[in-house]
């Protein structure tokens, strides 16, 4: 137990970091002036043709960290949509995309009685259990994913045009 801490207390042991813009990255808590991680901010615009879809985006997110010349970083992922997501999981066998597709609207039909009046609280709640933002390594320039594995834009309200943002961290 730390000195001087009640028993029972919990204690955070990671480092403060904070947001700054006024050194265009990240600083640490006691020096917000010193630069910090170089960052690059993409936004994706994608079309999509059904009410429930995944999109592979894997590539345009690929050439967002291509472009910034990241070469050890993070890559982050958002949707700011309510009714869309984003994924990573397997590109290789479509199946895999239906079966994911297919249970969500099993377990969360559109058909329910739900008391949010514009008849979409079944992709509200789709989003909620895939999420709304992924984080990904990035290595020698290339997005750090598995063998099979692809970054995957969530439709659950389209078709529509949507929006996805990539931001780029490192060096």
């Amino acid at each position: 137990m730390a000195e001087g801490l009640p028993a029972g207390a919990v204690v955070n042991l990671r480092t403060p970091v904070l947001w700054s813009g006024r050194n265009g990255g990240f600083g640490d808590a006691k020096n917000l002036d010193r630069p910090g991680m170089p960052e690059m901010k993409q936004t994706l615009k994608i079309a999509t043709r059904a009410r429930i879809e995944m999109v592979d985006i894997t590539a345009d997110v690929q050439k967002t960290v291509d472009r910034q010349g990241i070469t050890e970083g993070l890559c982050v992922v958002c949707v700011p949509h309510t009714t869309a997501g984003v994924t990573i999981n397997e590109n290789a066998d479509p199946d895999v995309q239906d079966d994911i597709l297919g249970h969500l609207t099993s377990l969360v039909p559109r058909r329910d009685a739900f008391r949010h009046g514009e008849g979409n609280s079944d992709a509200h709640i789709k989003v909620s259990l895939t999420g709304s933002s992924e984080t990904v390594i990035v290595e020698r320039g290339r997005l750090v994913l598995g063998t099979w594995q692809s970054i995957f834009f969530c439709e659950f309200d389209g078709p529509r045009k949507r929006k996805c943002h990539v931001t780029v961290l490192g060096r």
